[in-house]
């Protein structure tokens, strides 16, 4: 069998023979593909494009079985076909969430489509005082909504959106410590939670959990070395890696730290990385490996991290029409980077480049949103 070349377990190897040995049988006799066996029909229905999944199932009855069985997802990890998404999440404007008017996206980077989706069945309205915090679960988004202030001790609200199926679906568990502008970061399976701030007096955290993709659950693991808030955290070579943040004193004000933490699976410990993160730094992206910064002085520059010095290089600028904007936002999307920019109307535009091309080249892509996405999720599938 051809799928027998692939890597996978026993376990994985019986379960997929029976979902195989199932599909075009759940409601129909007919084959995936008429001429070829149901294993081939799978490995070629593997390689379309997630864009084009629903329009796909619209072909038959078979078809439409087959794109929803677990096994083509992991068909697609063993082949190595990996597809981005970005979630966005964009409230009616700062600290204003509205059902009416709360907006929700789903961007296909492939095909340069944006979706808008639903609101969540079950969302209501807070005219002030929350703060929401998204996080990539494997195939799904989960949108945690937290009461800031006096407000804290309310219950916070999980909401889950299945990225494959676009349905809301049910949520996570809820993690281990209530936290909110905490760390995130996926890597080997697992996704991490780390710092952030907890409790109506908003203390500072070091704490650190993980959810596993396999189990569904929270685990704690060790603290860092220092309390983090707002730090950024990206997955570095296959460790979790937390840069900067910040820290409350007693005095009332904020210390911000220059140092950078990575998870050492192997020892199961943190180690402390000095002047790894500058305080003009805003933003953080890891492309292919290689980890890219948003520098927020007199002019917009963007920056990369030589691991061999431990300094941060220049890269080049943005673009002199961009230089005048007022808010930024940078991600990692596939082989490129995506800047999300705000201007003074509160329009949001997205643009583009390969790092890897110089000097950079800016492209603007055929996306713009009139609420300003609040938080962005990168999924990948």
């Amino acid at each position: 069998m051809l799928l027998q070349t692939l890597p996978m377990s026993g376990t994985q190897s019986r379960r997929m023979d029976l979902e195989l040995h199932t599909v075009g049988r759940q409601e129909t006799d007919d084959a995936i593909i008429p001429g070829l066996p149901n294993e081939v029909s799978m490995l070629c229905l593997a390689r379309l494009p997630l864009g084009l999944h629903p329009l796909a199932s619209c072909v038959c009855r078979s078809w439409r079985y087959a794109l929803k069985l677990p096994l083509l997802y992991d068909l697609r990890t063993r082949l190595g076909l990996r597809e981005h998404h970005v979630f966005i999440w964009a409230p009616a404007k700062l600290g204003l969430l509205s059902r009416k008017c709360t907006q929700f996206y789903l961007i296909d980077p492939l095909l340069l489509k944006c979706h808008p989706l639903p609101p969540p069945p079950l969302l209501r309205g807070y005219p002030h005082g929350f703060h929401c915090d998204v996080v990539a679960l494997g195939r799904q988004v989960a949108i945690t909504r937290i009461c800031s202030g006096h407000r804290w001790e309310s219950p916070q609200e999980v909401f889950c959106f299945d990225v494959v199926s676009r349905l809301w679906c049910e949520p996570p568990p809820p993690m281990l410590e209530s936290r909110t502008w905490f760390a995130s970061a996926s890597v080997d399976g697992f996704v991490y939670a780390a710092g952030g701030g907890s409790g109506c007096k908003f203390v500072n955290l070091k704490s650190v959990e993980r959810f596993n993709l396999v189990s569904k659950k929270w685990e704690r693991i060790g603290d860092m070395k220092k309390e983090r808030y707002m730090a950024a955290g990206i997955a570095l070579k296959g460790s979790f890696c937390v840069l900067g943040g910040c820290q409350s004193t007693q005095e009332g004000t904020y210390i911000m730290h220059d140092s950078a933490e990575i998870w050492d699976p192997l020892k199961e410990e943190w180690e402390l990385i000095p002047d790894m993160w500058p305080n003009d730094m805003w933003k953080v992206a890891v492309v292919k490996g290689k980890v890219y910064g948003l520098r927020y002085w007199h002019t917009k520059e963007v920056m990369w991290f030589d691991e061999k010095s431990n300094k941060w290089q220049w890269l080049g600028g943005l673009t002199e029409n961009l230089q005048g904007e007022i808010e930024y936002d940078l991600i990692g999307v596939g082989d490129e980077l995506w800047v999300l920019v705000k201007d003074a109307h509160r329009k949001c535009s997205l643009f583009a480049t390969n790092p890897e091309r110089l000097p950079l080249c800016w492209r603007v892509l055929p996306i713009s949103f009139d609420n300003y996405p609040s938080n962005i999720c990168v999924v990948t599938l």
